[in-house]
């Protein structure tokens, strides 16, 4: 079983940016939860500026839906519920990305038993 994950990310190395604030996210792709790979990258532009616009919120998580969950250092349940709404299971983590990834990959793969 295959999936993806945005990665809320500027370093490249850690997840390290808000949700809102993040204007390209870097996706992995995780395979039976064992091993993972960098596949792409999506340029959705920036969810929120100031007051969070939920017109940019919906672009951005439709330009995600592709991923089965986000990985952002921190995201608004606003947010969180319409990434929901497409399908993604948004997650609030400040680790670095591999890391993150082994966590995310034992959490689901309790989630899916």
């Amino acid at each position: 079983m295959k999936y993806r994950i945005a990665l809320a990310t500027y370093s490249g190395e850690t997840i390290d940016l808000h949700f809102g604030r993040c204007t390209r996210f870097q996706v992995a792709e995780v395979t039976d939860n064992i091993s993972w790979d960098y596949i792409d990258e999506i340029d959705t532009g920036i969810a929120c500026i100031g007051e969070c616009d939920h017109e940019n919120i919906s672009r951005v998580a439709e330009q995600l839906s592709s991923c089965k969950y986000v990985l952002a250092s921190r995201i608004g349940p606003g947010a969180a519920r319409i990434l929901l709404n497409n399908g993604v299971k948004a997650l609030e983590i400040e680790n670095e990305i591999e890391n993150a990834i082994e966590k995310l990959m034992a959490y689901d793969k309790v989630r899916s038993a």
